[in-house]
């Protein structure tokens, strides 16, 4: 009874922590900010200003602020924050440390609050695919994080299953990284442009085109993974039988 108790205990904190975050973003006028262009401005100043105040210690800060935030917000305006504030390259390793980082934390919270009450569920053809999580989970989580699977669901959803942290942690990184490349560089360059435009031709730069064409690619990135590995597109109709 003690176990059964506590595994329910377990669901309805980690739901209350899910419903204040969900509260909090959409129902706020703080979290509707956020989710505004001016909102998410304003967000790259605060996180310059903090950042700034910590000097030699700022990249570190960064990382910290980045990891706490993505526990139940968006990633991109973090990653563009990071673009913005220290540039392309130097922005795209520190977002993909955060963004490792906080996935991690996301995971071990998952794992401890989730997985007792999920384990009763996965039962039958579910257990077997929880078994083959485990053996498989860096490829799992590698594929997931390529095609661009929702990165909070993902998260807390992964520490529900039987995939070891180490597959889990090395899939996330190595999954993240180049569409964390992509937008940094994106947004690192617009960062570049701005301090430097004087025309519209300032925009036809190979700094500029490459890397907006880098992001168009990605958003094809899962229909070519998918080809690639032999497997149908989402929206394509199965082919009838012929007599």
């Amino acid at each position: 009874m003690n176990g059964k108790r506590t595994k329910i205990i377990k669901l309805v904190v980690f739901l209350a922590f899910a419903g204040t975050a969900a509260y909090l973003l959409f129902l706020t006028p703080e979290g509707n900010r956020f989710l505004t262009t001016e909102g998410r401005k304003e967000l790259v100043g605060r996180i310059d200003l903090l950042v700034g105040s910590a000097g030699p210690f700022g990249p570190a800060l960064f990382v910290l602020i980045y990891a706490f935030g993505v526990l139940a917000l968006p990633a991109t305006p973090f990653t563009a924050s990071g673009a913005f504030i220290f540039g392309k390259y130097a922005g795209a390793a520190c977002s993909i440390l955060g963004a490792t980082l906080g996935a991690s934390v996301s995971f071990v919270l998952g794992r401890y609050f989730l997985r007792d009450f999920a384990h009763g569920f996965l039962t039958g053809k579910l257990g077997e695919l929880d078994r083959k999580a485990e053996k498989h989970g860096f490829s799992i989580i590698f594929y997931l994080r390529i095609l661009w699977f929702p990165f909070i669901v993902l998260n807390y959803g992964a520490g529900a299953t039987r995939i070891r942290f180490s597959d889990y942690l090395w899939g996330t990184f190595f999954g993240l990284l180049p569409a964390m490349v992509i937008v940094s560089f994106f947004f690192g360059s617009l960062r570049e442009i701005v301090a430097t435009y004087r025309s519209p031709a300032d925009l036809l730069q190979f700094n500029i085109l490459f890397p907006a064409g880098l992001l168009g690619l990605s958003f094809f990135l899962p229909g070519i993974v998918r080809r690639i590995r032999g497997e149908p597109l989402p929206d394509a109709a199965p082919a009838e039988e012929t007599e």
